[in-house]
């Protein structure tokens, strides 16, 4: 049953090394963003290889020993924070944070080198150069603060992915945009070994003398998790996609207004659904809440006020109702099957065929196909 175990963990760590180099070194999707998802990935690698090594020493240098390799836990929370907020747009508000605690990191996983050099001048250690006691407790207080780290990125990381898409809801009508599932999901399936970890972080501190020992838990979760990013990088295109550049453009910023009153009334809501159906709008498909506040000389917020209160929906879903009500006409009347699904999205206002087959499934509960397959029964 180990051996089958341990099949599975390194048969993983061999995968993620991999697929680190890939998002790093990816001619065709380069990008910081995915430089970051690779360190990320070679940081997990490298800290369940430590943690999984068959040897204790390489000669006569202890690979066992607290600081005889590099630590970087530290490194993997920040790099996975850093990769999301560069998803999102958002890095620069957390400069400073970044930069504090990488250059902590940085420091911490230095300490090697001092190892390797009490090793090559006094062939010694840090372990055996100083205090146990006082060397276990430092690498404990380590381990507790890049714990701690994780859960308040997680925390950040959840809330950063919430602003996003209430952000494309209010001002985008890109149907795609709001497709980021799979990135909930990405931060989500790191939490198994986390709370692996914080329970062997737990015994250590109240029963260091106790087992079980939950390593073997945390490893399986790290496997877990890096067969996951692989078959999401195989899966999901959007992994590698950076965010538009007028989402981007965006973070940070209040939409442009109008100075008018925000108060609004039923006769300015029905105006605007009139405007928008006798001009089509939504058939641009890059339309966004200030182009169209532009286009009918009203306020974005006052829009916005108007789809919310009195539409009970956000921009994004009144404009993508729209274009699906066309995408129903179109399916209707093309009652030879001569469009294709991808060029009825295309001249109902969907950017791609995706965000036409999730808008109508959301709309309607069914998609594109079976919607053209029904009306044809009927006729």
């Amino acid at each position: 049953m180990n051996s089958m175990i341990y099949f599975i963990l390194w048969a993983a760590l061999l995968q993620g090394f991999f697929l680190a180099l890939l998002y790093i070194f990816s001619k065709r999707n380069r990008s910081f963003a995915n430089v970051l998802l690779g360190l990320f990935v070679l940081s997990v690698v490298f800290e369940a290889f430590k943690a999984n090594l068959p040897l204790d020493a390489v000669g006569s240098y202890s690979i066992a020993e607290y600081f005889s390799l590099p630590e970087v836990k530290l490194f993997i929370p920040l790099l996975l924070f850093h990769f999301v907020l560069e998803k999102m747009g958002s890095s620069n508000r957390y400069a400073l944070f970044l930069r504090a605690n990488y250059f902590l990191a940085l420091l911490i996983s230095t300490i090697t080198f001092y190892n390797l050099y009490l090793f090559v001048s006094e062939s010694s250690s840090i372990v055996r150069n100083y205090d146990f006691s006082t060397v276990d407790s430092a690498h404990l207080w380590l381990q507790t603060y890049a714990f701690v780290i994780t859960l308040f990125v997680f925390f950040l990381a959840f809330r950063e992915i919430l602003k996003y898409k209430r952000l494309v809801q209010d001002e985008f009508s890109d149907y795609n945009l709001l497709q980021i599932r799979w990135l909930w999901r990405f931060v989500f399936m790191l939490m198994p070994a986390t709370l692996f970890w914080g329970a062997e972080l737990f015994r250590v501190v109240v029963w260091p003398d106790r087992q079980p020992n939950l390593v073997l838990f945390i490893l399986l979760g790290v496997a877990l998790f890096l067969y996951y990013l692989s078959y999401q990088a195989y899966g999901q295109p959007n992994l590698f996609d950076q965010m538009p550049k007028s989402v981007l453009d965006t973070r940070g910023k209040s939409p442009e207004t109008i100075r008018e009153n925000n108060n609004c009334s039923e006769e300015t809501s029905a105006k605007m659904q009139k405007l928008m159906t006798e001009n089509q709008y939504y058939l641009d498909h890059d339309l966004t809440i200030n182009t169209f506040a532009r286009a009918i000389h009203m306020s974005p917020r006052l829009i916005s006020t108007c789809i919310n209160q009195n539409l009970g929906q956000n921009f994004n879903e009144w404009v993508n109702g729209f274009r699906v009500k066309k995408a129903q006409e179109l399916l209707e009347n093309d009652t030879g099957n001569l469009l294709s699904i991808e060029g009825i999205g295309q001249e109902s206002g969907f950017k791609s065929r995706s965000a036409l087959y999730a808008a109508f499934k959301n709309k309607l509960g069914f998609s594109p196909g079976e919607y053209r397959k029904s009306n044809v029964s009927t006729h």
